[in-house]
């Protein structure tokens, strides 16, 4: 583009720019909105899935669950679910992406709703410009409802719009509801930390995310349905009837849903019946044939933000009643050994307090994260950097993620194919018995800005298998840090064909990365990131 024809457009954008913002003074939400509470609904033996998850998870065994590390077992799992739902759906995610993988599910969930389940759909509204027709078109069918968290009051068909009519109301719109969660019938639930989106079900051609998501039946999960009800209820969240409309009748609008999905009518088979994933498990849709399920035991506590998190009161650091407080307090609690996988990992003083401190109570603490070249959000990788070399002479032990490693494994290479991995997983395992699953990132927003969910797991067995997967990443697909001298200089350790190779500055990184963080970094706060 011509130098002069690329400055003039600059010129309007900013023109447009300045001109919303003189606008968005007078942005704002409707000022009252029917909001009809309702309420989840216990399992029941008179649905199958309540049958199956008693049978699973009888009374006396606490709660039941089983580790969904591999994507098409994590899909197979939810869409199993929702085709055999007979009475309630309960949906609460961060991102549900207009594209094949939220269409896969978004088109079981609408023929689940026309099998008569009530269907109730709860999304943060931060990437609903992208979204909003697809949910419009989904709303318009019979026993569905969709309300959306903390939504942005104006200039909704753009993210750019929206962000600019809401400068007035930036403290508000900042924060951002992160749990990702499915509940059916009351009977069994999906949580953890994969959004609804390509990227996190291997169909993305760029980048892909290794994540981990539990399913889990028993006493955790009529807790689970009450913190979903919390949200729901909330007066935080609002219709999406309330903020979006059209001209269109519910016919005409359902024939859009049905046109706009219809990419997804063969996508995600489910996997062969006798196949099994990396730690032993039928898909849920083969293994669901033959009850009692083949599942861990054990106690589940289940912890949520309160939706009242959107009005700043944990932005001090200081509330002990956040997600990121009660997985802290099981950490200090650690005896031997702490475990951490987070892909966005920043400490800040009050982590690094809390790690001076395990070490000094000869708690070994483990650390893995994604490293630059690999992580989505750079600036949280820069600001991680400045931790490293303390978190080193305090004998932490750090690895990074490699993408061009992770694909030396054959389980994960066959789904990356060309793409970028990188991990998503929010996992901890305290001495080798107690695991953290959520959406919860080791990072400033997570605990301080957004509402997450968190599940304590006490379940030798469940850690055995999380360290087991750690264990595969650190092997085939992470660099190991160390200090070399003089200087107490970071190195990099990783494989290359086997052998052994040493860096001397982040790995792999591109210009263009490194350009981003040389003339934007400096400016921008930790308490953003």
């Amino acid at each position: 583009m011509p130098a002069a024809r690329m400055f003039t457009r600059w010129l309007a954008l900013l023109a447009a720019a300045a001109a919303l913002a003189l606008l968005q003074a007078c942005a704002s939400l409707p000022p009252s909105v029917q909001r009809t509470p309702s309420a989840a609904v216990p399992a029941s033996a008179d649905e199958l899935l309540g049958r199956i998850a008693a049978q699973s998870a009888p009374p006396g065994t606490q709660s039941g669950f089983r580790p969904l590390p591999l994507s098409a077992w994590s899909m197979d799992a939810r869409l199993t679910l929702v085709r055999h739902a007979q009475k309630t759906l309960d949906l609460q995610y961060y991102l549900l992406q207009n594209d094949v993988t939220g269409h896969t599910l978004l088109r079981a969930v609408r023929d689940a709703a026309g099998r008569g389940v009530r269907v109730r759909l709860l999304v943060d509204d931060l990437y609903t410009a992208d979204s909003d027709r697809m949910l419009l078109a989904f709303a318009a069918h019979p026993n569905v409802e969709v309300r959306l968290f903390n939504p942005f009051p104006s200039g909704r068909s753009f993210a750019l719009t929206r962000w600019v009519m809401a400068l007035g109301d930036f403290s508000r719109v900042n924060h951002r509801m992160h749990n990702k969660m499915l509940v059916a019938d009351g009977a069994f639930a999906v949580a953890g930390g994969r959004n609804i989106a390509d990227e996190y079900f291997f169909g993305s051609k760029g980048g892909n995310f290794v994540d981990f998501d539990l399913l889990v039946a028993g006493e955790a999960v009529p807790r689970m349905a009450a913190i979903f009800d919390t949200y729901w209820n909330s007066p935080r969240i609002y219709p999406l009837h309330a903020l979006e409309t059209s001209r269109k009748g519910p016919a005409e609008l359902q024939a859009e849903f049905e046109a706009l999905t219809a990419d997804a009518i063969d996508a995600y088979p489910s996997p062969a019946a006798d196949k099994t994933d990396i730690l032993g498990y039928l898909p849920l849709s083969a293994d669901l044939q033959h009850p009692p399920l083949k599942l861990l035991h054990g106690a589940i506590d289940v912890f949520s933000d309160d939706p009242e998190k959107v009005s700043g009161r944990a932005e001090s650091g200081v509330d002990d009643t956040t997600v990121t407080a009660r997985a802290g307090r099981a950490m200090a609690n650690a005896t031997s050994e702490v475990v951490v996988g987070s892909p966005y990992f920043i400490p800040g003083q009050p982590g690094m307090a809390g790690l001076r401190q395990a070490r000094a109570n000869g708690v070994r603490v483990e650390v893995v994260t994604n490293s630059l070249a690999s992580n989505d959000e750079p600036f949280a990788s820069a600001a991680y950097g400045r931790y490293r070399v303390e978190m080193l002479k305090l004998g932490a032990e750090l690895y990074e993620t490699d993408s061009s490693q992770l694909k030396n494994d054959s389980l994960i290479a066959a789904a990356l194919h060309a793409s970028i991995g990188r991990s998503h997983s929010k996992l901890i395992v305290i001495d080798r018995r107690t695991t953290f699953v959520g959406s919860m990132n080791m990072d400033f927003r997570s605990s301080r800005v957004n509402t997450e969910l968190g599940m304590l797991v006490d379940s030798p067995e469940l850690a055995r298998n999380v360290l087991s997967l750690a264990e595969r990443v650190r092997a085939v697909g992470s660099f190991r840090l160390r200090l070399a001298q003089p200087g107490d200089r970071l190195q990099w350790v990783g494989s290359v064909n086997g052998a052994e190779t040493v860096y001397e500055s982040d790995p792999g990184v591109d210009f263009g990365t490194q350009l981003q963080l040389w003339l934007l970094f400096p400016f921008i706060s930790e308490s953003l990131l």
